[in-house]
């Protein structure tokens, strides 16, 4: 794996990387529901990324995908020996840096999600599958990849205490942290009090755990609960939770799956509001990377990429329909 040099860093700072987030709150949108069937099924944008950077790559693939501000973009992936996060430029359409987050056996990074300015990642043994941490990185500091703010550590049964879906949000005042497991079948809901996370003083403590084979799917739009690549957190001004899943279906459909997430139910339950189909272009695929975010400006988006970062990476943005173009 390549490491930033000074030079290059020096570079990245240029391109806003060391200044990525001052202390902002990500955006809120008005009504996320809305937001999300505003999508457009067909890309806004695309960019292709040029890639010189040697990285080993076999024995895995990329995993999950998030912009942070109007130019950064970043990629984790799995390989036999590594886990890896991947550095882009979209105004320039580069890759910076692929960096190693962990070595064997944490060699899985999974889908994952970037709040304000902190990056959620999952890491797993994708072999034993008996063990993960999920890794809390500050996109603020110089060398992030290499001092997590906070590490959640799960070990226990075969497949239930993986990580390879997570997604991170704020909520009531408590910073909201969900762990999908192998093939998305249990949900583990961490939380810890917002002010304490920014003080860096708290602990992620297990809140909620949901089995989606159990959950009841009468007031489901549609009863399918799939197995998620990527799965994010978000809310909205209307003081609702919600969680969305990405992932490619019947060998061929790329969907987005909607859900509510009440807490306010003992136990707490998911409602499936709705499902939306996309059509990238090849070869993305939403198996391998395929996540949302909230821009800055207030408007939602969802980004895509294929299975590899090879010498020229396409990166479809399907954005809001009525949203300014954010392509550059």
């Amino acid at each position: 794996m390549k490491c930033i040099p000074a030079i290059l860093l020096m570079f990245l700072c240029a391109l806003d990387f060391c200044a990525l987030a001052q202390p902002s709150p990500s955006p809120v949108l008005p009504d996320f529901e809305q937001a999300f069937e505003g999508l457009s099924s067909n890309p806004s944008c695309t960019f292709i990324l040029k890639n010189h950077l040697e990285y080993e790559a076999e024995g895995g693939h990329l995993q999950g995908i998030q912009r942070h501000g109007k130019s950064t973009l970043f990629m984790s992936g799995s390989a036999e020996l590594v886990s890896y996060m991947v550095l882009a430029d979209l105004s320039s359409e580069q890759t910076m840096a692929i960096d190693t987050l962990m070595g064997s056996p944490f060699r899985h990074a999974g889908g994952f999600q970037i709040f304000d300015h902190y990056l959620a990642v999952g890491i797993e043994d994708n072999q034993k599958r008996n063990v993960s941490v999920v890794q809390i990185y500050d996109l603020n500091t110089r060398k992030p990849w290499s001092n997590p703010v906070y590490s959640v550590k799960r070990t226990g049964e075969y497949e239930r205490v993986t990580a390879g879906a997570v997604g991170l949000t704020a909520y009531r005042q408590k910073i909201w942290l969900l762990v999908a497991n192998w093939d998305s079948k249990n949900l583990d809901i961490y939380s810890c009090p917002e002010a304490d996370f920014y003080r860096r003083t708290g602990d992620f403590t297990l809140e909620i755990s949901i089995d989606t084979g159990t959950e009841l799917r009468s007031s489901w739009s549609d009863p399918d609960w799939h197995s998620y690549q990527n799965i994010n957190l978000f809310t909205d001004q209307k003081d609702k939770l919600y969680l969305v899943g990405t992932t490619k279906i019947n060998g061929e459909k790329q969907v987005a799956d909607l859900y509510q997430l009440i807490l306010e139910n003992s136990p707490a339950r998911i409602r499936k509001l709705s499902s939306k189909f996309f059509y990238p272009g090849k070869p993305v695929d939403f198996k391998a990377a395929a996540g949302l975010v909230v821009r800055a400006d207030g408007y939602l988006e969802l980004l895509a990429a294929p299975y590899q970062v090879d010498a020229e990476t396409r990166v479809d943005v399907f954005s809001q329909s009525h949203s300014p173009a954010n392509c550059q």
